[in-house]
């Protein structure tokens, strides 16, 4: 974990270190200070802080403060988050975490005091990258998900792509590969959307370490290979050395035979970072390097590079680097079978351990320190016996050389004494280690539950949104639903006041016709008996206009018929309940659709009991529900291809003060009778599910019952049972 972590802060540093081109830009920025007044003033102060941050960070910080002070009275500068932001960025680039927090902190307040999302987005970032070079995943990624949110509301495609990079450097970390590669991929898109070639340079890389870390060194070739081109397009000097030294990796973990086109790599990326001045860099390199010549057995070139590199990080100084060195070197003094100089590395090596406070690499250590004293002392018996040899050979003197084997066995038990003594020691010490392992194995447990506890619960917060989501689509249905109901009422009002209208205008029209017809007959007649010319004409014309009149007076016959249906239809929708006729209601709702459904070729049958009495109840509601059923039932023969469509209608009475309705049909049957009368099931494509929830509830508020099943021989059956009266 904590190499990934400073491997990412060695990425973060690449794409800030400068080339030669962008010393040139801080000397030249600098110059301009002295020429600027006003607003491009601040604005070449905020460009210094910016080239300066990685290569000066102390430069960065000076200037930045010094701009915060001569605008601390100016309340038209409007950027001091974005100041507070870069100045963070440059603590943060020298290593003091804790201060750099406390400054993304201001930079996120002040964002908010002059409203401005952008640099409080990039705060969230500032945070986010912090926590993620600490391990805190968790904390990393609430920052970054909040940045997340900011980028895609301002649409600003630079911030989303430092997300995605974030993310994925994250996922990385975390070993989801897959995820890394998503995140980056998409900050790949972003980048190339602003054409900046240095950031689609650093998109790729990140895209080559996720290939690299999966174990695909192919892949990240052709990855570097891209950063490479662009690299040199630009005269990105430090990215150029950097990736050399990356495609260098992927040689080295594809075959062992590629060696020697490693070693040109990495050769080429030392010198490059040697001319760059940049000594961290030389350190890492020279690690990989001492690593190839140790694979190829040429320890003395191995030791050589692992020295210099070790000197290069003590300096610094640089833990990580200097932790891997010593390890190196240790291998290489133990290959070369120097167990003085390996002694002597393998203390530093546990020095660094105990500084970097890696746990698993200070177990191994402790037990390398274990063999270390043990073959020390192992030599310490042999130097003995041979001069016990020696002694022999110059004592004639038998009980002299009783005496000195006496000492000799005294010597050898005192120092077997102090080496079991010492052993003992190094048992109890690496049980404590053993046990403060375990510890901090159960704290990593208790954070990785947490964080799984926080995914399962952004995982039913999902489903609780998905649910709202439902619910609001459900309420949208029933406000449609309601509107289209209270549309119907209103339209009903005005059908029954439209019909009781109409029937003024058709009564006048009847009573004229009946004088006029009998009119035209007396013309017929006087006609027939009169002798003229044009005589014959004359009678067709008389003839015409008398059948004219008929077909008059059959039009006006029929709107009579549609207005008394409709009004049938429409009255008593509110009110007292009063008597209600069923079979007549039937049979006006029959007359309305059977006129909509005329071309479909549906037999209607009716079996009405001529006998069956009157309910109290309100009809228009009841009628409702019967243009409801029926329409239902026709709409289910129009979808299908059947050669004979028929719909059966039955009334009759039934004991206990009930009448009895059944509307049937040869259609396609009802799917899921289970869900029928639930609130938005429906089959049809443009409805909304409401219509048998209506009729139900309108046949429940009656205390009656309405059921629904399917026949065995296709199609569907309804029936309905109401009482005489509801009280």
């Amino acid at each position: 974990m904590k190499i990934y972590i400073t491997l990412s802060i060695f990425l973060l540093v690449i794409f800030s270190s400068p080339s030669f081109s962008q010393q040139a830009k801080i000397d030249s920025l600098k110059e301009e200070i002295e020429k600027q007044k006003g607003n491009k003033l601040y604005k070449t102060y905020i460009n210094l802080v910016w080239e300066s941050r990685d290569l000066y960070p102390d430069t960065a910080v000076v200037y930045g403060e010094l701009l915060l002070k001569i605008t601390e009275d100016n309340p038209k500068f409007r950027e001091r988050a974005k100041v507070l932001n870069l100045i963070g960025v440059a603590i943060r680039n020298k290593g003091d975490y804790g201060t750099a927090f406390d400054y993304f902190k201001q930079a996120m307040l002040q964002a908010d005091i002059n409203n401005d999302l952008q640099q409080k987005g990039y705060s969230y970032i500032n945070i986010g990258t912090l926590f993620q070079f600490e391990g805190d995943h968790f904390e990393a990624l609430k920052n970054l998900n909040e940045a997340s949110k900011i980028a895609d509301q301002l649409q600003d495609n630079e911030m989303i792509g430092y997300c995605n990079e974030m993310i994925g450097k994250i996922q990385l970390s975390r070993g989801k590969y897959d995820l890394a590669l998503m995140h980056f991929q998409k900050m790949l898109e972003n980048r190339l959307l602003d054409n900046n070639l240095q950031k689609i340079a650093g998109a790729h890389l990140n895209i080559g370490e996720a290939y690299l870390a999966a174990g695909d060194p192919y892949l990240a070739r052709q990855e570097f290979l891209k950063v490479f081109d662009l690299a040199q397009k630009t005269d990105y000097q430090s990215l150029k050395h950097t990736v050399e030294a990356l495609i260098g990796e992927t040689y080295y973990n594809s075959s062992q035979d590629s060696l020697g086109i490693v070693l040109k790599y990495y050769g080429d990326a030392y010198k490059g970072f040697i001319d760059l001045q940049q000594p961290l860099r030389q350190a890492r390199v020279l690690g990989k390097i001492a690593k190839v010549y140790l694979d190829q057995n040429r320890i003395s070139k191995s030791i050589e590079a692992a020295n210099k590199g070790l000197e290069i990080a003590e300096q610094l100084p640089a833990l990580q680097e200097a932790l891997i060195l010593t390890d190196i070197l240790a291998k290489a003094y133990k290959k070369r079978g120097d167990v003085q100089n390996e002694a002597i590395v393998l203390r530093k090596y546990i020095y660094y351990v105990h500084l970097y406070q890696d746990e698993e690499k200070l177990q191994r250590a402790q037990m390398l320190e274990n063999t270390m004293a043990i073959a020390e002392k192992e030599e310490e018996i042999n130097k003995l016996s041979k001069q016990n040899d020696l002694s022999q050979e110059k004592i004639d003197n038998r009980e002299y050389a009783l005496i000195f084997l006496s000492v000799v066995f005294l010597l050898l038990g005192i120092i077997l004494f102090l080496l079991n003594q010492k052993t003992k020691r190094f048992k109890e010490f690496s049980e404590t280690l053993k046990s403060k392992t375990k510890e901090i194995q159960d704290q990593k447990f208790i954070i990785g539950e947490k964080v799984v506890e926080v995914l399962e619960l952004n995982e039913k917060l999902t489903e609780k949104n998905k649910e709202l989501e439902d619910n609001l689509i459900q309420t949208k249905k029933i406000h449609e639903q309601l509107v289209r109901s209270e549309k119907l009422a209103i339209v009903g009002q005005m059908m029954a006041v439209v019909a009781h209208e109409i029937n003024n205008p058709i009564n006048f029209i009847i009573n004229n016709i009946i004088p006029i017809t009998e009119n035209m007959m007396e013309v017929k007649t006087l006609v027939k008996e009169q002798e003229f010319e044009n005589k014959e004409e004359l009678l067709e014309d008389v003839e015409e206009s008398i059948l004219l009149l008929q077909g008059i007076d059959d039009g006006v016959n029929r709107i009579r018929e549609i207005s008394q249906d409709l009004k049938n239809a429409v009255k008593s929708n509110h009110g007292v309940p009063q008597e209600f006729n069923v079979n007549d209601s039937i049979n006006t709702t029959l007359n309305l659709l059977t006129k909509k459904y005329k071309y479909d070729d549906i037999d209607v049958t009716l079996e009405l009991d001529e006998k069956l009495p009157n309910i109290i109840c309100l009809g228009g509601k009841i009628s409702q529900v019967f243009i409801n059923i029926i329409d239902n039932a026709f709409q289910a023969l129009k979808e299908q291809n059947l050669e004979n469509k028929f719909i059966k209608i039955s009334t009759k009475k039934l004991k206990d003060n009930k009448v009895g309705i059944s509307v049937s049909d040869n259609g396609g049957g009802i799917k899921d009778v289970d869900h029928l009368f639930e609130a938005f099931y429906t089959t049809k494509k443009e409805g909304l599910g409401l219509g048998l929830v209506i009729s139900k509830d309108i046949i429940v508020s009656h205390k009656g019952l309405i059921n629904a099943f399917n026949n065995k021989e296709g199609g569907a059956t309804f029936t309905i049972q109401l009482p005489l009266s509801s009280d």
